[in-house]
């Protein structure tokens, strides 16, 4: 279930998701005033995630579809539109709403993750039903855990080689 880089997860995806509601934005509140651009947005894009994720994943590569949720953005663009209708402020959103919306992103997402973190009985061992479904449903690509870290040198025409990390 907690498929998702640590690193990558709860950095990269608030920042790469706030462009489309900014870009609905820019459109829909100097024209019309409609403060619903962000939740517009990320409504139409967490329809899209789930029809990928039922179709790639659940019916196409048969992973049961609670292993692969798309993560919860909708209290974060509430978070943004509710900023945008009390400062009618582009500036002001973009700063204190922005914040919001990448600080309310982890949070909102922990009821999602907390059901599979219940410990379990299975084989005489104790573990998590997270990791359960890890060893009953095997992932192709290599975990966070055993990724190898490269010593990179630095080659000279000399005889010594530079270690860089």
């Amino acid at each position: 279930v907690d498929w998702k880089d640590r690193q990558w997860w709860p950095l990269i995806t608030p920042l790469m998701m706030i462009t489309f509601p900014a870009a609905v934005q820019a459109v829909l509140w100097p024209n019309f005033r409609l403060p619903l651009g962000a939740t517009l947005c990320i409504s139409c894009l967490l329809i899209g995630t789930w029809i990928t994720r039922f179709f790639a994943y659940h019916m196409w590569n048969f992973f049961p579809i609670n292993e692969v949720l798309p993560a919860t953005m909708l209290p974060s663009a509430l978070a943004l539109d509710a900023v945008l209708m009390l400062s009618n402020s582009l500036t002001v959103t973009s700063i204190f709403g922005g914040m919001a919306f990448a600080l309310l992103f982890y949070p909102t997402n922990w009821p999602i993750f907390g059901m599979f973190h219940v410990p379990v009985e299975y084989g005489g061992a104790q573990l998590t039903v997270a990791d359960l479904f890890g060893f009953q449903y095997i992932r192709a690509g290599t975990p966070e855990y055993f990724r190898l870290i490269e010593r990179g040198t630095l080659r000279t025409y000399g005889q010594y080689a530079t270690p860089l990390s």
